[in-house]
């Protein structure tokens, strides 16, 4: 009788020790509560009763180490879900949902099963169904990497056709220039920092007047466009300047960078 007491107190120690984190579990205490109780009667002499508190010690100890294996079951299959809802999240932030609609859908039907088995206490299912969720979404990254590159291609591919037929416009344009003798009316300010103008430049351009010391003529007949309009080196960009004629030469139009333009020369 005393040898069958040692045995079982000798293998609840490492269950006791596995259900450390779960201490409170009522099982555990009975379990603990009957060993106290056969070892009182065995000492008393009372062998019987000794037996019968041994047996139920060990059935509550195995209460106990089912009811830890279930809550440790269910805190993996919480931890699982959780992985797999925020990869659901994830996936929504790559607008997986719009460009993989098929592999979503299957991750979260599956979550969904995953959360109702997790409800009906089935746990071992609720984990599975939460790794076939993230399964479902498994290389999911390298597609999206892949999606982009070839989005990115066809980007590239339609920028540089469209930049193709772009310049072969600019090239026709050019044919047909302006007709001989005609020079721009209008010229429109850029910024300064991209291409310098200023009425100094402007004049110096082939197509104005081909000589920077004619800045006045046009400063002067755009005063009532300048912002500041005692100040010549103040001028902003996107107005539209006019450039007189200066040797009754025939002007017409907005400046077109597309057209070509005769050199003016003052005769």
């Amino acid at each position: 009788m005393k040898r069958t007491l040692v045995v079982v107190a000798i293998l609840l120690v490492p269950f006791f020790a596995l259900a450390a984190s779960y201490v409170d579990n009522q099982y555990q205490k009975l379990a603990e509560a009957y060993t106290v109780r056969a070892e009182k009667a065995f000492e008393e002499g009372e062998y019987d009763l000794a037996v019968e508190y041994t047996v139920k010690a060990e059935e509550n100890a195995e209460l106990s180490r089912q009811y830890v294996e279930m809550m440790m079951m269910r805190a993996d299959a919480d931890t699982q879900i959780r992985v797999a809802l925020n990869r659901l999240v994830w996936a929504r932030s790559i607008k997986a949902d719009e460009n993989f609609p098929d592999l979503y859908q299957r991750s979260f039907e599956l979550v969904q099963q995953a959360q109702a088995a997790f409800s009906g206490e089935r746990y071992e299912e609720a984990k599975s169904l939460a790794l076939q969720s993230m399964d479902a979404l498994a290389g999911l990254q390298e597609m999206e990497e892949e999606r982009k590159r070839l989005e990115d291609e066809r980007r590239r591919l339609e920028e540089e056709a469209l930049a193709a037929a772009r310049a072969k416009e600019a090239e026709e344009a050019k044919k047909a220039a302006v007709p001989a003798g005609t020079y721009p009316e209008y010229y429109i300010i850029h910024d300064w920092y991209k291409t310098k103008d200023c009425f100094w430049n402007i004049a110096a351009k082939p197509f104005v007047y081909n000589d920077p010391f004619k800045w006045e003529v046009l400063y002067n007949a755009n005063r009532g466009v300048l912002e500041n309009a005692s100040n010549p080196d103040i001028i902003q960009p996107e107005i539209k300047i006019r450039i007189p004629s200066l040797a009754g030469e025939v002007r017409e139009g907005t400046y077109d960078p597309n057209l070509e333009y005769e050199v003016f020369k003052l005769k």
